[in-house]
């Protein structure tokens, strides 16, 4: 999928599987702009988190950084998220904001962490976005709801459209399953923001500029490193010249792999496994070879650990990295969200009122 050359069969049957899908989604779009298909608006302000591309942008780091501005605002913010390969499909309630109420299984890995690292903040899962949103707004009345991975689900209308980009791969040239695309391309200038790392000089930046869309630059910034074992942390300087194993199911590993060398640490042994995939026992001891947990030092994820979580880990053996997301242009983007989130006093609006595609959702 993020390669542009490989052999001939496999591209001729993948790229016509994305011819198919490519009709498929333009048709939905085209249903959307004709007002077959309608748009429902919720009484609340919605800022959508996503991309055009499927996984490595960071959404779950972006989330938690702008619901963390937006609530040191004094705003009251509730997520929604899908739950991606959660078990059962209903309504839930990951977090109330004080408790967490399911485990990273039954709420998916993503809402978890996002629950887990963000207090006082409801995390409602469900594939019914505009149901999710008005389940949300009846239990927990938020002043401003955010849906993360939101960008393709043009049925829940939102005030701002987040658009993440992939710093390493792009837009790509292909969509799915030939290709990393989600949407066409030309799909992006439903963005109301672009929000990427490393933007400067990419080829994808031409797109983005000729479609007039807003730019902001951020990085991550490592904070710590959590034993997962006992939640204890410690300095990311510890790693410093460390021989390390990195650990992850992630989207796009190649980026957490800098991230390690970036802090100092040389990257033994890449133990990769597939998105969103479910530890065993099994496969942490496999990781491990056998050796005394004294004598290696294995790196994962902050997403990767919610999964780890209840498997028998010896203590000072696997590390969790912790980030953050920093930006030269914090108080601009939080002036915007606040804006936003100031738009609940609108009136008018009514619980799941339809609407044409009008506006940036």
């Amino acid at each position: 999928m993020r390669r542009d050359r490989i052999g001939i069969a496999p591209h001729a049957l993948l790229y016509s599987l994305s011819v198919i899908y490519g009709a498929i989604v333009r048709l939905r779009l085209l249903l959307y702009r004709a007002g077959v298909l309608r748009t429902k608006r919720v009484p609340c302000p919605v800022i959508s988190v996503g991309n055009v591309t499927v996984g490595g942008t960071g959404k779950t780091p972006v989330t938690i950084f702008i619901a963390s501005l937006l609530k040191e605002s004094g705003k009251r913010v509730a997520v929604l998220s899908r739950g991606y390969k959660r078990g059962g499909k209903s309504i839930e309630t990951v977090s109330d904001g004080r408790v967490i109420l399911l485990g990273p299984d039954m709420a998916g890995d993503e809402p978890y962490l996002i629950a887990k690292r963000l207090q006082g903040v409801p995390v409602v899962v469900g594939a019914d976005r505009v149901g999710a949103a008005l389940y949300a707004i009846e239990r927990f009345s938020p002043d401003v709801i955010i849906l993360d991975d939101g960008f393709q689900h043009i049925r829940l209308e939102r005030d701002l459209n987040i658009l993440l980009t992939d710093s390493i791969n792009g837009f790509g040239r292909y969509l799915l399953p030939r290709g990393i695309l989600r949407e066409p391309v030309e799909g992006i200038r439903r963005a109301g923001l672009v929000m990427g790392r490393g933007l400067s000089g990419k080829p994808d930046m031409e797109l983005i500029e000729r479609f007039k869309l807003p730019v902001m630059e951020y990085s991550y910034r490592a904070t710590g490193l959590v034993d997962v074992a006992d939640g204890s942390s410690k300095g990311v300087e510890s790693i410093k010249g460390r021989k390390v194993i990195a650990l992850c199911a992630i989207a796009n590993p190649e980026s957490f792999f800098s991230s390690l060398e970036g802090l100092g640490a040389t990257v033994t042994d890449k133990a990769i496994f597939p998105d969103h995939h479910g530890y065993t026992q099994t496969d942490l001891n496999a990781v491990m070879g056998g050796q005394q947990p004294s004598s290696q030092m294995i790196i994962t994820t902050e997403k990767d650990a919610v999964k780890l979580e209840g498997l028998n880990i010896p203590k000072a053996s696997v590390y969790a990295l912790a980030i953050d997301v920093h930006t030269t242009e914090r108080e601009r983007l939080k002036g915007q969200l606040i804006s936003i989130a100031g738009r609940g006093d609108r009136g008018g609006a009514k619980a799941g009122g339809e609407r044409g595609p009008g506006g940036r959702a």
